[in-house]
């Protein structure tokens, strides 16, 4: 299976390098010193103190790539458009692109690029941080699930297997929604918050109003979500302090950017939910 890994962040790179040692794997990217690192020595994944790196190419022009099996989206949702015209380009006319990112939208955007028949919606919680161009700290995680659909499905099995004997748990699932919209409401209580604070995940917990207004948040994105006839697959409030607690030494995703002055995605996290809100 040939796969082009759209992104060279956190999310990016750990699925490079893992996917890279059970497939053709090469790295798409507008980042120079990403791209260039990685060109250099590789992709390094920092994991449990020991660290690994794996070569793979990496490139910003889709034309310097054969066509692939799949393109996965892992960038940030601002960054949507782009990726998607970047699929595009590297993209076998029966490949599929998978979206793995956070927030609302990102689907749609990519299908308009690659076509609906071909974009596939996914939701994973495996996590990572750049701690270098190139360079990651593999934070662990849990299933990665895709969209099934009758189309697809034996096209997404091969890729399930691929992330299963990379060591990512993966399955296909016809209740993404609910999953989507679950993780939605973890990043709206969680990474807006560390942000704002600039605090990792844990300190939510141990601050009274923090953890009020991060408690409130996911209510309220459960609460929106069933206005939109969507089942969530937890209790949101519940499962919001039990990733706070889990995650308690992380720096979320959200607060990196926010460190290094680069956009975030507030926009297609906290206040898309609020559009919905709004639109109900």
């Amino acid at each position: 299976m040939r796969v082009a890994i759209i992104g060279t962040g956190a999310l990016g790179c750990l699925l490079g390098a893992r996917l890279a040692t059970h497939a053709e794997v090469c790295v798409l990217g507008s980042w120079p010193h990403g791209v260039d690192a990685i060109n250099k020595r590789g992709i390094c994944v920092e994991a449990n103190g020991v660290v690994e790196t794996v070569q793979v190419s990496a490139g910003v022009d889709p034309q310097q790539f054969a066509s692939v099996t799949v393109a996965v989206l892992a960038v940030k949702s601002w960054q949507s458009e782009r990726a998607a015209r970047l699929a595009a380009g590297v993209l076998a006319p029966d490949g599929l692109a998978v979206t793995l990112q956070n927030g609302l939208g990102n689907l749609e955007k990519l299908a308009k690029c690659v076509g609906a028949e071909r974009a596939v919606a996914g939701v994973t919680t495996q996590g990572a941080t750049l701690l270098a161009p190139g360079y990651v700290r593999y934070g662990g995680g849990g299933e990665t699930c895709f969209a099934l659909c009758a189309s697809t499905r034996a096209r997404l099995q091969k890729l399930a297997a691929l992330f299963e004997a990379a060591g990512f748990p993966a399955r296909l699932t016809v209740e993404l929604e609910g999953l989507l919209w679950g993780k939605l409401a973890i990043s709206a209580g969680i990474n807006a918050l560390t942000a704002l604070l600039s605090i990792p995940n844990g300190e939510l917990l141990s601050r009274p109003d923090a953890s009020e207004i991060m408690l409130a948040a996911a209510r309220e994105t459960e609460a929106v979500a069933t206005a939109l006839g969507v089942e969530m697959p937890f209790d949101a409030s519940e499962e919001v302090s039990k990733v706070a607690a889990s995650t308690g030494s992380n720096f979320s995703s959200m607060m990196q950017d926010m460190l290094r002055g680069a956009p975030t995605e507030i926009d297609a996290i906290n206040c898309a939910i609020a559009r919905e809100a709004v639109r109900h």
